[in-house]
């Protein structure tokens, strides 16, 4: 039986399902199509999120790079009670430091540039603005709570950058300021007197960030330091190992005040030689610095060598000092009104013309010493407004002079230059202690040791936590007591102050003590007491240094000249246990203890 044939479809049918096969193959091609592009699409999002995050982490590591030479002033801690009132106390507090900084270094920029002749002028900056490369603490990576900030420190600190980080409190009504950069910690107070100890108290807070802004960058900064340390606003270089260190030793060696007129052409030599000026051509600073070198050395030569400028040589003046403020030669007394004489006048008088006389006619008069009233300075200070911060570098420059003049053996010009050191800066506490310690050393006409005790004490009032001037305060009343009571005047408060403040230095202070007590009794007549004191002077203290040179040489002379039997023989015994200084140094009396002559 045969298989009934399927009845043919229409052909509209036919079409339709034509289409409708037509229609899912191109549904699922379309499908296919739609999946390679999701994949690609995909694909691109990934690549460019991965670009995007390398993009980022590079970013962040350039910044930290960046970053590393700088300084960042990170808010401070406060106490409790002032964030109560100010919650971004310690945020105000670091904007204040950071401005106090930028400043600082616009200060060094406007001074550097005021003294080139480029019109462009390049200086190193360190400090850091937070807003140029911090993202904010908002953005935080997915899932892991770090923000980008916490990326950024961590990567800097990995380069070497710095943070500036500080704590302000109060206590006993006083406000205190702790700033700390790379371990070293300044510290400031100020009295808080009737303010509020809960306030923000910003005036007191920013005088205290001016005052350290030069200390921070000296730490900071290789090249500030160097500038600082050379215009006399900074104490000592804070980089050991610096790359600068030879001309940290050149301004050292200008600052010495152990610097005599050979080592200071010395000096000059160095500094105009092609060499440096090569070193210092390609950097704006280092031109500045060595300028500023020269000219401050070429200001000493005026002290030690006035001639330099036309010799070209830096040799001591033969001739002695005349003082231009100290030195008053008094004018000589007016006759009185001569009477009308009833007998006729002789013909040979004539008024005394002074012009008459030749400089071979006149009998040389020595010059009276009219010596700086320690009260008049004291009086004038009385009535003075503190000094400002140029006035202060300036009181310190001058009393730089005064003690490079002392010890080059100028005592009258040394107290001319202490004197007006003072008028400067009242408050330089080193100046009265130098002026006194120079009355109370020379010799007379110009020692005074009521002025001296004066100075003294004015400089024990601004400051009592310096031992030597204590210890020179108890040897110069030493000196004004009577003689008899000479032994006993080392236990003086002065005397107890100084060797409680530094018991470490107790043999030197003795030392000290001693000599200028035999001093006394050689001036006394005493010379047996004098022979005596020098030798227990030096009994526990002996160095190849200045202060034994002149003990020996005093020794000897008391042998010479008044029969001190042994004086020669002590001298020599304390030459011969005297020690070598300290690190290899070499006393600027060498050469008189290596002459001095022992059988």
């Amino acid at each position: 039986m045969a298989e009934p044939t399927p009845a043919e479809l229409p052909v509209w049918r036919l079409r339709l399902q034509t289409l409708q096969h037509y229609g899912q193959a191109l549904l699922l091609r379309s499908l296919d199509v739609m999946r390679l592009l999701t994949e690609r699409i995909m694909g691109f999002l990934r690549l460019f999120a991965t670009l995007g995050l390398l993009l980022i982490v590079l970013f962040v590591v350039y910044k930290a790079v960046e970053s590393s030479q700088l300084v960042l002033v990170k808010p401070f801690a406060v106490p409790k009670s002032m964030t109560d009132r100010h919650s971004d106390a310690g945020r105000v507090i670091a904007n204040a430091l950071k401005q106090e900084l930028l400043l600082a270094e616009a200060d060094i920029y406007t001074t550097v540039k005021r003294t080139s002749r480029n019109g462009k002028v390049t200086i190193d900056t360190v400090t850091g603005n937070t807003e140029d490369y911090l993202l904010g603490a908002s953005i935080k990576l997915p899932e892991t709570g770090i923000s980008i900030n916490d990326v950024v420190e961590f990567i800097a600190s990995l380069f070497g950058r710095r943070n500036i980080t500080g704590t302000v409190y109060q206590d006993q009504g006083k406000l205190f300021l702790q700033v700390e950069l790379e371990g070293r910690i300044f510290g400031f107070e100020r009295n808080l007197g009737t303010r509020d100890p809960n306030a923000l108290n910003m005036d007191l807070l920013s005088e205290m960030l001016r005052e350290s802004r030069q200390r921070l960058l000296s730490v900071a900064s290789e090249s500030h330091n160097l500038y600082y340390y050379c215009s006399g606003e900074a104490d000592a270089s804070e980089h050991p190992d610096s790359q600068l260190g030879q001309w940290f030793e050149y301004c050292s060696r200008l600052q010495s005040s152990q610097i005599t007129p050979e080592s200071l052409g010395q000096l000059l030599a160095e500094l105009h030689s092609a060499r440096l000026h090569n070193i210092a051509g390609n950097n704006d600073t280092l031109r500045h610095i060595l300028g500023q070198i020269t000219g401050n050395a070429l200001d000493k030569t005026q002290l030690l060598c006035p001639d330099y400028a036309i010799t070209k040589v830096c040799e001591a003046s033969a001739t002695p000092e005349m003082a231009q403020i100290a030195v008053r030669i008094p004018e000589p007394k007016r006759a009185p009104a001569v009477a009308p004489l009833a007998f006729p006048a002789l013909p040979d008088a004539s008024d005394f013309q002074a012009d008459s006389l030749t400089m071979r006619s006149m009998v040389l008069v020595t010059p009276q010493i009219a010596l700086p009233s320690v009260k008049a300075l004291q009086a004038d200070c009385a009535a003075k407004p503190p000094a400002k911060p140029q006035e202060i570098l300036g009181s310190n420059r001058t009393e730089g002079d005064a003690t490079l003049l002392f010890n080059n053996n100028r005592p009258i010009q040394a107290v001319e230059k202490y004197a007006q050191a003072i008028e400067q800066h009242c408050g330089n506490v080193f100046a009265w202690a130098n002026l006194g310690v120079v009355l109370m050393s020379v010799e007379p006409p110009l020692r005074s040791i009521e002025e001296a005790q004066s100075a003294l004490e004015q400089a024990v009032s601004l400051n009592n936590r310096i031992d030597w001037i204590q210890n020179n305060l108890c040897i110069a009343r030493a000196w004004a007591a009577p003689l008899e009571t000479l032994p006993t005047m080392i236990a003086n408060e002065a005397c107890n102050a100084a060797r409680t403040l530094n018991p470490a230095n107790k043999v030197i202070l003795d030392k000290q003590f001693y000599l200028a007590l035999a001093e006394r009794y050689v001036m006394e007549g005493q010379y047996d007491t004098a022979a005596d004191t020098y030798k227990a002077a030096l009994s526990a203290d002996r160095k190849r240094d200045c202060n034994t040179s002149k003990a020996i040489e005093k020794l000897a002379l008391l042998e010479i000249e008044h029969g001190i039997a042994g004086g020669k023989q002590a001298a020599c015994e304390i030459l011969q246990d005297a020690l070598p200084l300290p690190g290899g140094k070499i006393s600027a009396c060498e050469a008189q203890l290596a002459a001095f002559q022992c059988p």
